[in-house]
């Protein structure tokens, strides 16, 4: 089959590589077609059309979003969305034949490409699959990301008519399959699809533990806690740093390591300048962070509180494939913290529990039979509900006549 994906993030880098790229390989290796559509949302809009093929023969075509700048942040993030999307359908009408595709993939807010979807119903593309890994714009509103009133209720309205264009829509977790069809109008026809989150499953490369460290200016004995990922709204920092302090406060060697980039670098970068054991590191390709979490002890995930719909945190993959144990606390009733205890790879505390989460993370990062059971027990895992040959398998169900 020839699929057009529709993305805004798909790194070209040799060294960099991110879920889409992921499916789409594995895609190709199934032996069908991919082509592209990169929407970069974080690219400057002065960044031309690029189109290139893929070691893996994947077509890629690259563009980026305008936005008006000169009258405060919500006209740039609204200019950004309506100009954007026009001229993602523009590039699309320009580079693309439409109508020779047989399914078509994107992911939610689908408000964001929306003259695209209406090209692929025009067209005549048969299945129209819907990734959701946040739920917009309920999510957004309750990270604080977008105001509520008249705003909130035609984002809603606009996305609830666009989702029922589509012929199948993929939750990450049962619940969210729930909370799809509480929150939103679903059809009778319309498939309904849990997969979860996906990766390459492969352990990294064992380096040596010292010598990373010292690359990195870390220190050579204390446990590292780590989190890596986007430095943005809902990743629970607070929790995170508060724990810090907590530590730093009860005398406790770990150290909280954070990597990566985003619009919260600086206040992070801040803390680190006033407590001891909390490190920041810029984002780095996908091979040289893993080689990097191979020398650290506990993987830190947290999302947020006051958020009615589950995650998955996509960094929980990298952790597992480099044989650390997770400390989480995630949203009360999500199916995710059974898949940690199910698997003995980690352990959640209640959102808050500041106390409870440095000394949950302390004990896992020095805990030698915690943590050759998350080693053995993230390789089933990550074999049983994160390779990415799921996703495709739920990709093949879907687009079953």
């Amino acid at each position: 089959m020839r699929f057009l994906m529709v993305c805004m993030q798909f790194p070209t880098g040799g060294d960099h590589s991110y879920m889409t790229t992921e499916l789409a390989d594995a895609l190709v290796d199934a032996g069908h077609e991919v082509e592209v559509l990169f929407y970069d949302w974080n690219a400057k809009d002065s960044v031309a059309v690029a189109d290139h093929v893929t070691a893996n023969g994947i077509r890629v075509v690259r563009c980026a979003p305008p936005a008006i700048s000169r009258f405060g942040e919500l006209v740039r993030k609204v200019s950004k969305l309506l100009l954007g999307r026009r001229r993602a359908a523009a590039v699309a009408r320009r580079h693309f034949n439409l109508a020779s595709f047989d399914a078509f993939i994107t992911w939610m807010p689908a408000v964001a490409v929306a003259p695209l979807v209406r090209q692929a119903v025009h067209a005549g593309i048969p299945y129209r699959l819907l990734y959701i890994w946040d739920f917009f714009p309920w999510h957004f509103y309750e990270i604080g990301r977008m105001p509520g009133g008249l705003l909130f209720h035609l984002a809603r309205r606009a996305e609830e008519r666009l989702l029922a264009t589509f012929t199948a829509i993929f939750c990450t977790l049962p619940g969210n399959a729930a909370y799809l069809r509480s929150h939103y109008p679903v059809r009778a026809d319309q498939r309904v699809i849990v997969t979860p989150i996906w990766s390459r499953i492969s352990a990294p490369s064992p380096g040596d533990r010292a010598a990373i460290r010292a690359s990195h200016d870390l220190p050579a004995t204390a446990p590292i806690a780590v989190f890596g990922g986007q430095f943005m709204e809902g990743r629970g920092f607070e929790q995170m740093l508060d724990a810090a302090h907590a530590a730093g406060e009860a005398g406790s060697p770990l150290l909280f390591l954070f990597v990566g980039d985003g619009r919260l670098a600086s206040a992070l970068h801040a803390r680190a300048a006033t407590e001891p054991n909390v490190h920041v590191l810029p984002g780095m390709p996908r091979e040289a962070y893993l080689e990097l979490l191979t020398a650290c002890d506990v993987g830190m995930v947290v999302t947020v509180p006051g958020v009615s719909s589950f995650a998955i945190p996509t960094k929980t993959i990298d952790y597992l494939r480099a044989g650390l144990p997770v400390i989480a606390a995630v949203e009360q009733g999500s199916d995710f913290p059974a898949i940690l205890e199910h698997y003995r790879v980690g352990t959640t505390v209640p959102f808050g529990e500041i106390d409870a989460f440095w000394r949950e993370a302390a004990r896992l990062a020095i805990d030698v039979e915690a943590r050759a059971a998350a080693s053995e027990g993230g390789k089933a895992c990550l074999a049983e509900v994160f390779d990415v040959r799921h996703a495709v398998a739920a990709i093949t169900e879907a687009v079953r006549p």
